[in-house]
């Protein structure tokens, strides 16, 4: 099974071209700024690899992330499917994490976090098997459920806050989603004949985090390709605007 994948959902804009367990080509730039301007050129290198009619789908990493950057990878990955006239799927970006961490040889409950600004994490926790148990969620490193807390943690926003989460594994390849591994992730539950089932819950939870978008997405991998976001934007309407 053949699939690009895009994740522009944190600092690290990644573009992959897979087949099934092997990477044919991996392109990243790391700029938590310029996700609009880098991902023509990341796109450009791999799709001179891909034979659209060997495509099965393109994967999009849906967040938690920022909203323009995590718009960007989604917006390049529909218009893709689009013109090449293949599906397009979403996978949670930190299962992208995780599924990296257990090819370390992480083998006991993990947690990811990434950083979410305003001193918050992104974060998801994991079992021993990799399933998603937790997230994912948004808040404070010190906030984090110990109920749900994991040993061992991976990610950038792990490694900031070390302090309040306990054991971290600094990895670089475990601090930001990397494209490949969603590609990865999609490509096991397609071939096992899952799909995106996409009214089964929304993606979309603004305000305070309650929770509600991790219930509904609990034992969900395969996601509709739209912007998972847990917060509301840093960016207000002035007073008085209309």
């Amino acid at each position: 099974m053949t699939l690009l994948a895009i994740d522009t959902s944190s600092a690290l804009s990644s573009v992959a071209l897979v087949d099934g367990e092997d990477v044919v080509v991996e392109r990243t730039h790391h700029d938590p700024r310029r996700h609009v301007e880098e991902i023509g050129p990341l796109l450009d290198e791999v799709r001179a690899r891909v034979d659209p009619a060997t495509l099965d789908a393109v994967v999009c990493g849906v967040g938690p992330g920022p909203y323009t950057g995590l718009r960007v990878g989604i917006a390049a990955g529909l218009a893709l499917g689009a013109v090449w006239d293949v599906p397009v799927v979403g996978v949670c970006s930190l299962d992208a994490v995780a599924a990296c961490a257990r090819s370390l040889g992480v083998d006991t409950a993990l947690g990811v976090a990434l950083d979410a600004r305003r001193r918050e994490v992104y974060w998801s926790a994991y079992d021993a098997a990799g399933t998603r148990v937790e997230g994912p969620r948004v808040g404070p490193a010190a906030a984090v459920d110990g109920a749900v807390r994991p040993g061992t943690w991976v990610g950038a926003g792990a490694v900031a806050y070390a302090a309040e989460l306990g054991r971290v594994l600094d990895e670089e390849v475990t601090a930001y989603p990397r494209a490949a591994w969603l590609a990865r992730i999609a490509a096991r539950e397609l071939a096992s004949g899952a799909r995106v089932d996409v009214d089964a819950a929304p993606l979309d939870a603004h305000g305070t985090d309650s929770g509600a978008t991790a219930a509904a997405l609990r034992g969900r991998v395969l996601l509709p390709p739209r912007p998972l976001y847990l917060r509301r934007p840093d960016v207000t309407i002035a007073g008085g605007a209309s």
